[in-house]
């Protein structure tokens, strides 16, 4: 796409993900009023006196953040782990991070119901510690199986991860069935993903574990172009390609075991989003990766808008995301060749 287009684009980009987040406060199963809520904030009333603002502030404002710290990261793992694994059906989960997150999820829940085991370990719900404990066990062992021994090969990575992701599917069958019916349809739900969070302490660990691994992997952008045309080639230029493999593979894992063990597995966002964006910037990566992180929140923020109001209660997001990503990647499949993968 030419310069014009690009910036065009872009702009686009950005208004949508400022009228998303818009919407996203003020959208819900009653309408809120930014210019009330502003009122009520000059009237120094405390918070108990303010319902519009306190919902705001509260509800709103957290899920919000929430949607877009989770849907960018979700869309820059994605990008990134495509332009490693140079397949376009790469996506955050594909190393089985998210199966294994869902099956500490189940352990977590079964545990707790039938053999005592604390709701919180130091503060923080078992629920979430198991999820993120078995998501970094899954990380750990296929960095084990396909860097850890010099097989720094991207195909037994891939390999790797999907095995370790139909073990832990497994592993959710079998908690399923010594569950509870009563916990099957609250764990199911989970299972859906959702940003409906309240208060700020998932935002502040949402902020802690992925920001800092969103930085890390940007900073990767300019060898990923370089890896794009091809493994020797980017070795001929100085790239260590084994470092790259290792730094992308842990990182991503690490932000995506974050998300998972905060709002359940949501997908096709890692998925659809970078390739959506390429449209719009082309495959340089040092474009490509911040512009996919953003419209990712801007995407997510919209799902969410869509849970709030498709049916009369809330649809889990996890659908949405699936009910417009699905097609979308079909469109993409069948109008696209993906010349950036055919070196």
């Amino acid at each position: 796409m030419k310069r014009p287009g690009r910036i065009a684009g872009l702009v686009i980009v950005l208004a949508a993900c400022v009228v998303l987040i818009g919407l996203s406060l003020t959208v819900g199963t009653e309408r809120l009023s930014l210019a009330r809520a502003w009122h009520e904030w000059r009237s120094d009333l405390p918070l108990s006196q303010t319902p519009v603002l306190s919902v705001l502030l509260h509800q709103r404002l957290p899920r919000t953040v929430a949607a877009l710290i989770v849907g960018g990261g979700l869309a820059l793992v994605g990008c990134a782990f495509q332009a490693l694994l140079r397949n376009p059906l790469a996506t955050p989960y594909t190393l089985g991070i998210a199966s294994a997150g869902a099956f500490g999820a189940w352990t977590a829940t079964v545990l707790i119901n039938a053999y005592g085991l604390a709701a919180q370990v130091l503060g923080i719900p078992t629920v979430e510690a198991l999820a993120f404990l078995f998501a970094a066990v899954d990380v750990l062992i296929v960095y084990f199986l396909a860097v850890g021994r010099g097989k720094s090969s991207p195909a037994v990575l891939l390999l790797a991860g999907i095995t370790m992701g139909m073990l832990a599917n497994s592993g959710i069958l079998l908690m399923r069935y010594l569950a509870d019916p009563e916990r099957v349809v609250m764990m199911d739900r989970w299972l859906m993903g959702g940003v409906d969070v309240v208060g700020y302490r998932p935002i502040v660990v949402l902020t802690i574990g992925v920001v800092p691994c969103a930085l890390i992997l940007l900073a990767q952008a300019a060898k990923f172009d370089q890896l794009g045309f091809g493994v020797e080639l980017a070795a001929g230029r100085g790239i260590h390609v084994p470092r790259l493999i290792t730094t992308t593979f842990l990182i991503g894992s690490f932000m995506t075991a974050i998300i998972v063990s905060n709002v359940g597995p949501i997908g096709f966002v890692g998925l659809i989003v970078p390739h959506a964006v390429r449209a719009l910037t082309g495959s340089r990566h040092r474009l490509l990766m911040p512009v996919s992180a953003l419209a990712g929140g801007a995407f997510l923020c919209f799902c969410d808008i869509i849970a709030r109001k498709l049916l009369t209660g809330e649809t889990p997001i996890g659908i949405v995301t699936t009910l417009i990503g699905g097609p979308f990647f079909l469109y993409l499949l069948m109008h696209r060749r993906f010349t950036d993968w055919e070196r």
